[in-house]
Parts: structure tokens; C-alpha cells; sequence
């Protein structure tokens, strides 16, 4: 972690301030609502989305504080983190896929199953489920196409079915697995935090391939 001076540009909005009020405002929730399944995966959504979690200013005392780590601005006590631990997190976004999915992208997939342990209750909420844009459409294509694949991933995602990294089985990665989307995988709005998701997904052969192709 790493911590900046105070102090606010006059030439462009203070950005960090807003991302610092949003982080101030999920580790609030988590301490004051222990059971909110409905703030806490929207905030968490907004803060991985948008990566204000890398960068932001804390309210109290005016200083900017850095993360290149997600598992760092987890368990580093507010108000430079928010004091939980993965586990915490994930078992509050259960039932909000997406929430899930985000998580999972920020860390080592070795790393998920270890993170989660004894997390029992890990199957989506059929509400969740109907209402999820990437699950109506694996349902159309086990329906209306007699896509058994379909067909059996949907029966996975219902009973909470994790492959062997310990990753759930979720819609979207069920579309992947069909080839009806391509898999997507955001990039860091910092040089660091760029580098370190690009070390994770690329060898250093492929990297020196991006690098010349940068030139």
C-alpha cells in the first residue's frame, strides 16, 4: 500500500475523492450491516468496475492511498481498506453472479478455493438466476436449440456445481465454454496494476510481443 500527499488539483475534478467516498461508503455497510446482500455486492460492483479501489482519497484525513493489490485493500483496516476478508465478501455476493465474477478475476485462480473454504452455501438464488440476461440466453439455446451442453451447465449452475479450480460455474463462464461469448478480462487503469493482470494472463514471450507491439 502505498500513500500520497493531500491536496487537489485545480485543473481537473477530484476523482479520488468520489472513489474514496465509495470505499468509505462499502466499508461502512460491512461494519454497520453484516448481513447486506443487496448494497454491499452493488458497491463492490461499482469499486472493482471502475477500479476505484487502486486509488483514492480518504476523506478524514485528505491523503491519497494506493493499492496494487485487491486482497490488500481487502484486509488493510479502513479507512485505507475495509477491514474484511475475501471469504466475508464472497458469501455476501452469493447470490449476485456478476459481484462473484469480479471477485474471481482479481485474484490468482489457485488462490479462490483456499480464499472461500467451507463456504457451503454457494448456490445462486433461482430469482438471481431468472432474472440474469446470460442465463435466459443459455436457457434459449438449451430450449429452443436442444443444446444438451447447454442443457447440463445450467444444471451445474443451479446446484452450485465449482470446477476444479474451486470456481463456480457461472452463465457467463457458461457462455464461454459454448463459444457464444468470448471471454473478457478488464485491464487496470494503472501502469502497475496493468502490468501485474497482464503477468497473470500472458508468458514473458507474449508480453515482449505486446511490448514491441506498443512501439
Amino acid at each position: 500500500m502505498k500513500h500520497g500527499k493531500g491536496g487537489v488539483s485545480m485543473n481537473e475534478p477530484d476523482n479520488l475523492q468520489e472513489n474514496g467516498e465509495r470505499v468509505k461508503r462499502l466499508y461502512s455497510r460491512l461494519r454497520e450491516h453484516k448481513y447486506d446482500l443487496v448494497s454491499v455486492p452493488s458497491l463492490i460492483r461499482q469499486i472493482v468496475k471502475n477500479d476505484l479501489w487502486r486509488k483514492f482519497r480518504v476523506e478524514k484525513t485528505g491523503q491519497v492511498v494506493e493499492h496494487d493489490s485487491f486482497l490488500e485493500f481487502i484486509t488493510q483496516p479502513p479507512p485505507e481498506g475495509l477491514g474484511a476478508t475475501y471469504k466475508n465478501l464472497w458469501i455476501l455476493c452469493l447470490d449476485d453472479i456478476e459481484a462473484q465474477e469480479m471477485l474471481a478475476s482479481l485474484v490468482p485462480n489457485e488462490s479462490v478455493p483456499t480464499l472461500i473454504e467451507k463456504v457451503t452455501e454457494a448456490k445462486p438464488s433461482l430469482d438471481k438466476l431468472s432474472k440474469n440476461r446470460d442465463f435466459l440466453r443459455l436457457k434459449k439455446e438449451a430450449e429452443k436449440k436442444a443444446n444438451k451442453k447447454a442443457a447440463k451447465l445450467i444444471q451445474q449452475i443451479q446446484e452450485g456445481v465449482t470446477d476444479e479450480k474451486g470456481k463456480p460455474i457461472t452463465p457467463y463462464r457458461a457462455l464461454v465454454e459454448l463459444g457464444i461469448r468470448k471471454k473478457t478480462t478488464s485491464i487496470p487503469k494503472t501502469v502497475s496494476g496493468a502490468a501485474t493482470k497482464l503477468q497473470r494472463i500472458f508468458n514473458q514471450k507474449q508480453i515482449g510481443e505486446i511490448v514491441s507491439l506498443l512501439k
